[in-house]
């Protein structure tokens, strides 16, 4: 792996990170939702989150390749 796909791993990771992060704790920290309304939030966005993320890695990876 080059320099370029490494900072681009490392950048990827981070995003992702920060996007579960960010989405699933004020989640389960606002009382306007009923538990099962967190529940089904919460793993909607632990899913959806990472899916995204790998898939925008992939793809970067191959223009990264040439």
């Amino acid at each position: 792996m080059n320099d370029k796909q490494r900072k681009f791993k490392y950048i990827m990771m981070v995003i992702g990170i920060v996007g579960v992060l960010g989405t699933v704790i004020p989640n389960l920290l606002s009382t306007e939702y009923a538990a099962a309304e967190k529940t089904v939030i919460c793993l909607s966005y632990l899913v959806g989150i990472p899916l995204i993320v790998s898939i925008v890695y992939g793809i970067g990876k191959k223009i990264l390749k040439g």
